[in-house]
């Protein structure tokens, strides 16, 4: 909010949904609406982060809809410069780069990489399928919502929603978004400074049914690109690779503790992975990078063994590298006799 508030760009309305949250939240909100006309604020059953914003976007009247994350900040002027460039051109979608920052352990941050893409334009259906889509989701300011302005009449018009999975929400979003666009435009320039949260406890809100929700993103992203007639060369060889690594790294989330599978459990959530039918008719013709073929033959292969195998060195060579680490600082710190 206090990003929003040091906005140089002031004709907006703020939407503030409550999820079902059990703090002080709701009343937060509710002062936040009292003090300022221009807030809204929507109180409903939890429902997960998609069925937030898809009440958002039903509540909003505003010609573009923005979806910045809570623990974020952006730069005062980025909202001005992505309206003035929206309004200028009449896109449907325009974006910036972004600033990434990590989150230790004791909320510490440190600047870790900054992402942007030259500034384009594109005004037509196909230079955006040609273009815009080309980078997604190579890129990670493609394929989330948090730096961008959507026409909300595209979204409205089409039917374009969050949907209720607990991955992968954003990215399937603009995948439906940008099926529907006809003009894009960036900025070269890094407004958005979103947070990294390196802790375990990310890595630990993965569902089991994560490959359910795998399968289901690439098959919505294959589809729209084969009805583009893009999903050839380059653009299929990218996304078959993606697919491979994207699965396989569903495999190696088997150790995850929350899940609390014992030895037996483990084996039969890699070996459900590696038989489904869905997943196996993916591969078939598919189109792999070299350095991704070792992964690609332990699905196609169906095989078990080889993958636990595979596990087991890459997190001894892990192991290995920070003993090393460790080691070399120790003797960095290590007091001279």
């Amino acid at each position: 909010m206090k990003s929003i508030y040091d906005q140089t760009f002031t004709d907006y309305e703020i939407i503030l949904v409550n999820d079902g949250s059990k703090d002080n939240s709701l009343s937060i909100c509710r002062a936040y609406e009292e003090k300022d006309a221009r807030v809204k604020v929507i109180d409903k059953e939890n429902g997960g982060a998609g069925s937030a914003r898809n009440a958002g976007i039903e509540a909003a009247r505003g010609d573009y809809l923005a979806f910045p994350d809570v623990d974020d900040w952006f730069e005062a002027t980025m909202y001005e410069e992505l309206y003035a460039l929206a309004a200028t051109g009449d896109y449907d979608v325009v974006f910036s780069g972004a600033n990434y920052y990590k989150q230790g352990k004791n909320d510490e941050l440190s600047y870790s990489r900054t992402v942007t893409c030259p500034a384009v334009s594109y005004t037509t259906k196909e230079d955006c399928r040609k273009n815009v889509m080309t980078f997604f989701p190579t890129s990670t300011i493609f394929d989330v919502p948090w730096n961008k302005l959507y026409r909300r009449s595209v979204a409205t018009e089409n039917g374009v929603r969050f949907s209720d999975t607990r991955r992968c929400q954003d990215a399937m979003f603009n995948i439906d978004f940008y099926n529907f666009i006809s003009s894009a435009a960036s900025v070269d320039k890094a407004y958005y400074n979103y947070i990294e949260n390196t802790s375990d406890t990310t890595n630990r809100k993965f569902p089991k049914n994560y490959i359910d929700i795998n399968l289901a993103y690439f098959g919505k992203l294959i589809d729209i690109l084969s009805s583009w007639d893009m999903y050839h060369g380059d653009i299929k060889r990218h996304f078959d690779t993606s697919f491979v690594l994207a699965i396989y790294e569903t495999m190696g989330m088997f150790e995850n503790p929350v899940w609390g599978l014992d030895k037996e459990g483990q084996r039969k959530y890699v070996r459900d992975i590696l038989n489904r039918n869905e997943m196996q008719q993916r591969l078939t013709g598919a189109d792999i990078r070299e350095d991704a073929l070792p992964e690609y033959k332990i699905l196609v292969d169906r095989d078990e063994k080889a993958f636990f195998k595979s596990y087991r060195k890459e997190k001894l060579r892990e192991r290995l590298r920070q003993n090393k680490l460790l080691l070399r600082i120790y003797h960095i710190l290590k007091p001279s006799h």
